[in-house]
């Protein structure tokens, strides 16, 4: 018997206001709770209970292990109290730049299953990962519900392997670098920022060693991907740009894209030999006029392995929400306020995937440049909040490790004259 709370009876009445549609919606996430336990408690993988593909997905690990990775085993010094970033900030610039935080790894529920004592899993490194799979985690009190997402899509026999991927979620620096900084925009900053180049290195030279060498996980960047939203998906993009030999998939959910690493896929492209330096400087210009040449990332004849390896054969996946003709986002959308737990503050940004759009645009189009396939969805009406990423995340899990091909949509040719 299904228990109806107080706040499940808000979200079943605020949808009202949408029309009769979205009723079915609030009833299936009063349900998902109570059916996400009762699946956490199935002790056999042999039984399957047949669920609708469709958001909201449960919450939390449903059925999985969570595993906190140990501190001290990545960030040294961090159980040193004389080596404190906290108590003294000079004691370790390397902790200064990323400060120690607990990273969590989801192992899927037949990770520890006889049946799969001999396989490897895929990897999925997830930006934001504070945000990923738990409400009570979220900092709006809504998750991507991403784990219950995967669970879904395995069930189904939807994805290219016979087990979920492991996830890695990876949380944001918080509080601020510097007063008015936030640690998680220069995290996450554009290519050339001296701390989002730190990030990178930290995932590619540390943290993906240690995952390696401590779960059963497949190698190659065929089986290694990363996923992120806002500032997070441009993240998750510059981890494929930076470390093409370990990254082979990038998801950027409604993605906050910077000149220069738009600037960088072009330098990418110009690498690979399918774009001349000349046309590659020339087309910059014309997308960025006022933008300084010593902050762009200029195209480079690199003779490195990693610069050699074409973005031709990566899985790409891009979409955003915002105004579409007739379908605006509404600047008050009472779902975003009645969450399950105190975390009820959570805006929405009504405007942000709007005003990101433009810079989309320049990367769909620099892509589209290279003859690079990617897969970009439009979401008319989305918002730029967790909530709004949990109604499609099966989207660019499906690009990420689904059976089809990504192919790009639409492409912008015509974005400059």
């Amino acid at each position: 018997m299904t228990n109806f709370s107080f706040t499940s009876v808000c979200f079943l009445l605020s949808s009202l206001h949408s029309g009769w549609g979205n009723v079915g919606t609030s009833l299936a996430y009063a349900y998902t709770t109570s059916d996400s336990i009762t699946h956490h408690q199935q002790p056999s993988l042999s039984h399957k209970i047949e669920r609708p593909l469709a958001p909201p997905f449960p919450n939390g690990s449903c059925g999985g292990t969570v595993v906190t990775l140990p501190r001290r085993d990545l960030f040294p010094g961090s159980d040193n109290p004389f080596l404190n970033v906290n108590l003294d900030p000079f004691s370790s610039l390397e902790n200064v730049v990323l400060p120690p935080r607990d990273i969590q790894v989801w192992l899927p529920r037949e990770y520890h299953s006889s049946e799969y004592r001999n396989q490897r899993f895929p990897i999925l490194y997830c930006h934001d990962g504070q945000n990923a799979m738990d409400d009570s985690s979220s900092w709006t009190g809504s998750s991507w519900r991403l784990i219950g997402a995967l669970t879904r899509l395995s069930e189904r026999k939807m994805l290219r392997t016979d087990a979920p991927p492991i996830v890695v979620c990876i949380p944001c620096g918080e509080g601020d670098f510097l007063p008015g900084m936030p640690r998680r925009h220069q995290e996450y900053g554009d290519f050339t920022h001296p701390v989002s180049q730190a990030h990178g290195e930290f995932v590619a030279t540390k943290l993906h060693p240690y995952i390696t060498k401590k779960f059963r996980v497949k190698e190659g960047p065929e089986h290694t991907s990363t996923i992120g939203s806002s500032l997070g998906g441009q993240a998750s993009l510059q981890l494929l740009l930076r470390y093409p030999e370990l990254f082979g998939g990038a998801a950027c959910l409604s993605p906050c894209f910077h000149p220069g690493t738009i600037a960088a896929v072009m330098a990418k492209l110009v690498a690979n030999g399918v774009v001349s330096e000349e046309t590659g400087e020339r087309q910059l210009s014309m997308l960025f006029p006022k933008q300084s040449k010593s902050k762009m990332v200029r195209p480079d004849r690199g003779e490195s392995e990693s610069n050699r390896i074409s973005l031709h054969a990566k899985r790409i996946y891009i979409d955003n929400g915002g105004d579409v003709e007739g379908t605006r986002v509404p600047v008050f959308e009472a779902l975003d306020h009645f969450t399950l737990n105190e975390k009820w503050w959570n805006p929405g940004y009504w405007w942000l995937d709007t005003s990101l759009q433009p810079m989309i645009d320049a990367m769909r189009w620099t892509l589209d440049q290279g003859g690079v396939e990617y897969m970009y969805e439009k979401f008319p009406g989305g918002r730029h909040n967790e909530r709004g990423w949990a109604q499609r995340i099966h989207r660019p899990l499906l690009a990420l490790y689904g059976k089809g091909e990504v192919k790009q949509q639409n492409p912008l040719s015509k974005l400059l004259p």
